[in-house]
């Protein structure tokens, strides 16, 4: 998620924008999906079960809870370890995507022997929106590992 350094708020980008984040994301579940398929017998085991289990190993558990009332919908979790550089949101085609990569490497030296080492964590989550949700009025957060995203419904589309 980028920042506006004016006005220090997330920029949140909309429209017909491909996010890299999203699509690097859906890479490394394919790549590993593949990796499972190669590695089990033939008989054991699908196509859905191969990308599941992929899912599971490059997808890191995030919890966000998506609430809607007659006024807005409201989509709020916990994100701690990403910086909002490394969050994307779109909202668009009456679904919000809310997608984000860390990565965090280090290295060791001892006996002149270097030890680097990286650990990425990544989340992909996706929500339907209601037809009168307003995503050009979306109002996006991300403050000390707390997300949280509101849409205001247009209340001439009623509820």
């Amino acid at each position: 998620m980028a920042i506006d350094k004016q006005t220090g708020l997330p920029i949140l980008r909309k429209g017909d924008d491909i996010f890299a984040t999203f699509d690097q994301i859906q890479d490394m579940i394919r790549e590993r999906a593949f990796h499972v398929f190669n590695n089990r017998n033939p008989d054991e085991g699908d196509a859905l079960s191969d990308w599941l289990t992929a899912e599971s190993e490059v997808l890191t558990d995030i919890a966000l809870s998506y609430d809607e009332d007659e006024n807005q919908v409201t989509v709020e979790g916990d994100v701690t370890g990403y910086l909002p550089e490394e969050i994307e949101v779109k909202a668009r085609d009456g679904m919000l995507e809310i997608g984000g990569i860390h990565t965090e490497e280090s290295s060791s030296k001892k006996k002149g022997v270097t030890k680097r080492t990286s650990k990425q964590m990544s989340f992909l989550r996706s929500f339907t929106l209601p037809d009168s949700a307003d995503t050009d009025k979306i109002d996006v957060h991300l403050a000390s590992g707390k997300f949280s995203a509101r849409i205001p419904k247009n209340s001439s589309l009623g509820v």
